[in-house]
């Protein structure tokens, strides 16, 4: 999963994971985004590492206020067809931030829209496989 974020730096959890593996500081990554033109504050990216951190040490986050941000990492990583055994295991780690928070969403990130001129994308409501608790047509594979 590391592996991935980092090939692919499209997401501000890339980025600050890229940041931590260089041993930056919040204060540094900021600077980089600021210099970069996406500006983010020091303290919104030690908001990310926390993340970061807890995913990649495959521990859920305590606050349920937090299982959407944490369930976006989860969801980029899906983007890049991850091996059988890691399509699972973030797929059993997003149903159990699902079950703290319904709003977490079990499909990949997609396209990332920032700013008020990001269109909304109506999406159908998911049906988890009561048997594999994969979201998936037909029958259980």
């Amino acid at each position: 999963m590391e592996q991935i974020l980092v090939s692919h730096q499209r997401t501000r959890y890339a980025k600050v994971l890229s940041g931590m593996k260089r041993g930056l500081t919040d204060s540094e990554m900021a600077q980089e985004a600021d210099a970069a033109g996406e500006p983010c504050r020091a303290d919104s990216i030690a908001y990310v590492r926390r993340l970061v951190r807890l995913t990649l040490d495959d521990e859920l986050v305590p606050a349920p206020s937090d299982s959407e941000a944490q369930a976006a990492i989860y969801r980029e990583v899906l983007n890049y067809r991850p091996s059988p055994e890691l399509h699972q295991h973030i797929m059993t780690r997003l149903i159990q931030l699902r079950q703290i928070d319904p709003s977490v969403k079990l499909t990949p990130l997609g396209d990332v829209h920032l700013g008020a001129n990001a269109a909304p994308r109506s999406e159908k409501p998911e049906q988890t496989c009561p048997h594999c608790f994969l979201v998936h047509n037909g029958e259980c594979p």
